[in-house]
């Protein structure tokens, strides 16, 4: 069984390298690097994510974003966002529904 693939959306003005851990031992970590502004994909996947770190890099230093931890989520959309003066965190990025469009009526005569 795959998952979709991941994304990881970097909604700072920074550079960041992470690493994603994955929930059982038949899959690898993986590393990212994901531009200021940009957002970066993995391929399809095996397993549930447990542990998403961040690293953002400034010109103040490097800063570790609070990651985001979990049992084990299928989630598959994640954004790193500023708090503050060199305050990062991961987040899970909510899905949007679309809202279906209301239908017109037309009399009929």
């Amino acid at each position: 069984m795959f998952y979709s693939s991941l994304e990881i959306i970097n909604s700072t003005n920074y550079s960041i390298s992470g690493e994603i851990s994955y929930m059982t031992v038949f899959c690898n970590d993986v590393d990212f690097t994901v531009q200021p502004n940009y957002t970066w994909k993995s391929e399809k996947r095996l397993c549930p994510i447990v542990e998403i770190l961040a690293f953002v890099i400034t010109e103040n230093g490097v800063f570790l974003a609070k990651p985001f931890i979990s049992m084990g989520t299928m989630h598959d959309s994640f954004e790193i966002v500023q708090n503050g003066d060199c305050n990062f965190r991961v987040i899970k990025m909510k899905r949007v529904k679309e809202k279906a469009t209301p239908q017109l009526l037309q009399a009929t005569i």
